[in-house]
């Protein structure tokens, strides 16, 4: 997969174009309806300037949702929680990339991935090609739409990680050479109990708020500090290409990404609902 430099990046991004229409929806639904009959998509067309507008609100709603789900992880960090925490710096994460993905030109969907032809400003072209082993396609030995996605992402962005700095540029590289270990650990949390027992436990013996993050145990520590380099990173990039769309505007129509961050992630403190719930049925005492 081929991205956009910085420079071409900028262009791509710092032109968005309000497009309406199928351009104002879904990413998804719009490759689905579009993308597997256009395999070229040559900027100064309507096809571009649409799929551009799309694509970068994507990149918009994952930039607030990996900040929500960023704010939900630390809420979540007590013991009865803290797999379910796991859990949420992995989907935190996804959409981080994702969004990097989206600012340099590149998409991966279940079948497809679109990436950069040509990367010349105003002469930009992006292709559509399918995943697989044959000529021409986006290879990767990995089966499962995440597993896949995490591959073809770690070996796209390898040429960011000068970009992103000493400091962060490991979030750009698998953990311990394995592309998959995300989403395997995220398996593991998610559908086999024993390991999502273990993760309660050992968080409940180790850590300490005074001691945060290092006081996370294990793949968690991992995978939160994973998640807040990678965050960084995305963070950095949307200023660096002065990313501005209105795919938040379902939200507020005039409130800046920021602006809506601060006011709907950060200001709002979660209802204390736990006196309107069937909470009795849960400790009711065994006789």
């Amino acid at each position: 997969m081929r991205l956009f430099g910085l420079t071409e990046a900028g262009h791509y991004c710092a032109s968005f174009t309000p497009e309406i229409g199928d351009a104002e929806g879904s990413l998804d639904q719009f490759r689905r309806k579009y993308l597997p009959s256009v395999m070229m998509i040559k900027e100064g067309t309507q096809a571009f300037n649409e799929y551009r507008a799309c694509a970068l609100r994507d990149v918009e709603r994952s930039l607030f949702f990996s900040a929500s789900l960023y704010r939900r992880c630390l809420d979540s960090l007590i013991a009865s929680a803290s797999p379910w925490a796991q859990v949420t710096m992995y989907y935190g994460c996804w959409h981080s990339a994702r969004a990097i993905l989206g600012m340099f030109g590149c998409a991966v969907f279940d079948r497809f991935v679109v990436d950069v032809k040509r990367s010349h400003p105003t002469a930009q072209e992006l292709s559509v090609r399918r995943i697989g082993t044959g000529a021409g396609e986006e290879p990767t030995t990995y089966s499962g739409p995440h597993r896949r996605f995490w591959d073809i992402f770690y070996r796209a962005v390898n040429i960011l990680r000068p970009l992103a700095g000493p400091a962060l540029s490991f979030a750009l590289l698998p953990v311990a050479g394995d592309p998959a270990w995300q989403i395997d650990r995220r398996n593991e949390i998610n559908y086999d109990t024993h390991k999502a027992l273990d993760t309660a436990v050992s968080f409940d013996r180790a850590f300490s708020a005074a001691g945060f993050p290092s006081s996370l145990p294990g793949s968690l520590g991992t995978q939160y500090g994973l998640f807040e380099s990678l965050l960084e990173i995305t963070f950095t990039f949307a200023a660096q290409l002065s990313l501005r769309t209105d795919g938040l505007a379902l939200l507020s129509p005039s409130t800046t990404r920021s602006e809506l961050i601060s006011k709907l992630v950060y200001s709002p403190r979660p209802p204390s609902l736990i006196s309107k719930t069937k909470k009795r049925i849960l400790v009711r005492r065994v006789r």
